[in-house]
């Protein structure tokens, strides 16, 4: 997520929502923090063409925890964006929705362990199965944490918020098994959705407060890039993948937004997801493209988000918990990717409610205000 972007939202959203506020230096150093990121969204790309499925994992293995972490303490010292006597209650409810949403969206690849084959046996072995269901189900969580996030947000009285939410579940019983409902909010809303599109809103929003020629070209580069890879020749030895790469992409499941992409576009050869395709070598370099810089953009903002001036503990509690996550990959990849699942899982629900604010802030500001008559 842009981070000055993320800052004017506080800013706009601090009074109406008692936030708190995240004290900006001034317009010399976010200039140059714009110019740093010209650079990052061209050398990102650049290398998202060379190596697409190396850079990805590299990002969201080594670089994709520590932003996760240092996000999360991020949130929390601003009390979730929250009236504070609610970002406890909402913290906790969203690690329930995470975990729950986790052990859904795992449990398909149980039959992989032994040690749960028996269980994914009893599961998927008997037809009408009702946890079979709730796996099925379980991407619903994903959006309910979304709603319940605005409802947070938006009202601070329980007579609204608890129907809207109860709503929400109701009519998720009934539309799970739509296709493109689980692949808009389960698939792509804390995906491409998280790293690209909120992305792109909030570096629009900044660019309209700062009215930054590089904020304006940084803009066009992101759109630029994407016609970029679009329309890219992919050089035939660039398809041949190792062993190694080839199972860490399958473990990641990230080859099933992939797949969705290309068959969105028609690209797909006999609706078989083959990595060594040219049409699957594009979409791998956009989803690159889109996690490296989204962890670079995270990073390049520190002198003004100051997102590390957090209790020490919890800098060294983070810095503990990054090494294990990348030292689980020593023990069981699957283990690993199932990690860090949860880590990204959990800093995406817990920034919903900043999303909210930034996006209402967005609408603020590009759209006309009325005269008073």
């Amino acid at each position: 997520m842009s981070l000055t972007q993320k800052q004017d939202s506080l800013n706009r959203g601090a009074s109406k929502d008692k936030s708190r506020s995240v004290s900006v230096k001034g317009p010399a150093p976010s200039r140059w923090i714009d110019i740093l990121n010209f650079f990052l969204i061209w050398f990102t790309l650049v290398l998202a063409l060379a190596w697409p499925f190396q850079l990805f994992l590299f990002s969201y293995i080594v670089i994709g925890p520590l932003h996760y972490l240092t996000e999360i303490n991020w949130l929390d010292k601003q009390k979730y964006f929250l009236q504070p006597k609610d970002s406890r209650v909402f913290v906790w409810s969203m690690v329930a929705l995470v975990l729950l949403l986790t052990a859904g969206t795992l449990f398909p690849g149980a039959g992989t362990w032994e040690w749960t084959k028996p269980m994914y046996k009893a599961v998927y072995g008997s037809p009408g199965n009702p946890v079979a269901r709730a796996v099925e189900w379980s991407w619903s969580l994903m959006l309910i944490a979304f709603v319940t996030a605005a409802a947070w947000l938006f009202t601070d009285r329980w007579a609204l918020r608890a129907p809207i939410i109860v709503f929400c579940v109701l009519s998720s019983l009934f539309f799970y098994h739509v296709p493109a409902a689980g692949i808009l909010f389960g698939l792509l809303l804390p995906t491409i959705g998280h790293v690209f599109l909120f992305t792109l809103l909030f570096m629009w929003y900044g660019t309209l407060k700062s009215r930054s020629g590089w904020g304006y070209l940084n803009l066009a580069s992101m759109a630029l890039a994407v016609l970029v890879i679009a329309t890219y020749t992919v050089p035939p030895e660039s398809l041949n993948l190792s062993k190694s790469v080839i199972e860490l992409t399958l473990a990641s499941a990230f080859h099933q937004i992939n797949y969705v992409i290309n068959h969105w576009f028609g690209t797909m050869s006999g609706n078989k997801a083959d990595l060594a395709s040219p049409a699957f070598f594009k979409v791998q370099s956009f989803i690159a493209f889109a996690y490296t810089y989204h962890y670079l953009n995270w990073f390049s903002k520190t002198s003004i988000i100051k997102w590390h001036q957090v209790e020490k503990k919890k800098f060294v509690f983070s810095a503990v918990l990054w090494a294990v996550s990348i030292a689980l990959y020593k023990v069981d990849y699957r283990l690993g990717f199932a990690a860090i699942s949860v880590l990204s899982l959990l800093h995406i629900v817990l920034e919903f409610p900043l999303n909210f604010v930034s996006m209402r802030a967005i609408f603020g500001a590009v759209m006309p205000k009325r005269q008073l008559a």
